[in-house]
């Protein structure tokens, strides 16, 4: 395990720590509004949307519910991950659920030890679970709100072992398997709020290094396969490639504004949104980046990681809006109203057969909670369902 290091103090640090506090004292009373974690079952087609204390399976074909899932003392933040059948997520005392995707069936709960904060604010404080988790054949991983990187069991959720961080992880980690090519065993990538990028060996727990990114990493890193590097957005405006052979920095993309969600890459390009509304596509090659082109896109903050169909990069907003345009120059394909901030990722459902004469649509989260979930048509953006919480 890492030693402890101080966090480096800045403007922008000072800042990130304070909406962290805003926003863990906000949600400790339970009082708080939890937004729409959104996800897809890549197996089945059946979708998953995490809010308040609830996690409901979707029929992706006509918006009905499937099953329902109800936590009864704590709401869900997270994003529900679905693997080989198991759908994982965290609620916020810290604790992981897994159910079977299918039925509902609760299978496990982990839950932490709680913590007992000293001083004029003694209470006993349980964690908070804001990340998706990552899985593999064994083991599930995912962080905690106020510190640490945690991984236990898939059969029984008993705890296999901690990571030790400065300050929280709300990025969900990225596994990477072994390959004799790049990496001799396989990778857990963890981006922190502590402005570290670690990589940890994924069967032990123990450190293999880590960088000093220079800003707190809020979103997933993204997998670059072809060099063998990795790419994350920061709360210092910057999105930074990082050599995983070298361990070094070998370029720096200065953003408008914080690069809340993670980037997404496909073909040598680099996709992601900052907190000023802008989207942006860069050419990735050996040397660095190099801007493709940089659009203007919303009167909000774009928070999560841009979703990427065949030709189209599609982001919601925190000004009510989703919009999609066309990945290979940014021109505006359509935008849409939503009644809610639609503030976290979206899903693609692709074509039906034509026995079920159903389009591909994207699948956008919002904030309201008469039409949680709606489903715009991918070539026009027409509304095709929504998913009433109050029905």
């Amino acid at each position: 395990m890492k030693t402890s290091r101080l966090f480096p103090a800045s403007p922008y640090t000072l800042i990130a720590l304070l909406l962290l506090v805003l926003v863990l004292a906000a949600c400790s009373g339970g009082g708080a509004d939890s937004w729409a974690g959104v996800s897809i079952d890549s197996d089945t087609g059946s979708i998953y949307v995490s809010y308040d204390k609830h996690v409901v399976a979707i029929n992706p074909t006509s918006g009905a519910t499937q099953w329902e899932y109800k936590n009864d003392d704590a709401k869900f933040f997270a994003v529900p991950v679905v693997h080989e059948g198991i759908l994982y997520i965290g609620d916020y005392k810290g604790r992981l659920h897994s159910l079977n995707a299918e039925t509902g069936e609760k299978l496990w709960v982990y839950a932490p030890e709680k913590d007992t904060l000293i001083g004029p604010f003694s209470l006993d404080a349980g964690d908070r679970v804001i990340s998706g988790v990552a899985v593999d054949s064994n083991l599930v991983y995912f962080g905690l709100g106020s510190r640490n990187l945690m991984a236990v069991s898939r059969e029984t959720g008993e705890e296999v072992w901690t990571f030790k961080t400065n300050h929280g992880v709300w990025a969900t980690p990225l596994y990477v398997k072994a390959n004799p090519d790049v990496n001799s065993v396989a990778t857990v990538y963890v981006a922190s709020l502590d402005h570290y990028l670690y990589a940890v060996n994924a069967q032990t727990g123990k450190e293999l290094w880590h960088k000093d990114m220079g800003g707190a990493i809020p979103g997933q890193p993204a997998y670059d396969p072809v060099r063998n590097w990795l790419y994350v957005g920061t709360f210092v405006s910057e999105v930074i490639a990082v050599d995983l052979d070298t361990h070094q920095i070998v370029d720096r993309y200065e953003a408008e504004n914080w690069v809340w969600g993670g980037p997404v890459y496909e073909d040598d390009v680099l996709y992601f949104g900052d907190l000023k509304g802008n989207l942006y596509a860069l050419s990735v090659t050996d040397d660095g980046f190099k801007q493709k082109w940089k659009k203007p896109v919303a009167d909000g903050a774009i928070r999560s990681t841009p979703l990427l169909t065949e030709d189209l990069i599609v982001v919601g907003s925190k000004d009510k809006h989703v919009y999609a345009l066309k990945k290979a120059d940014g021109a505006s394909q359509w935008s849409k109203k939503t009644k809610g901030e639609a503030l976290t990722e979206l899903v693609f459902v692709s074509a039906g057969s034509e026995d079920t004469d159903s389009p591909a649509v994207v699948v956008a989260g919002t904030g309201d909670r008469e039409r949680l979930l709606v489903a715009f048509v991918l070539a026009t953006g027409e509304e095709q369902w929504h998913y009433n919480d109050k029905d």
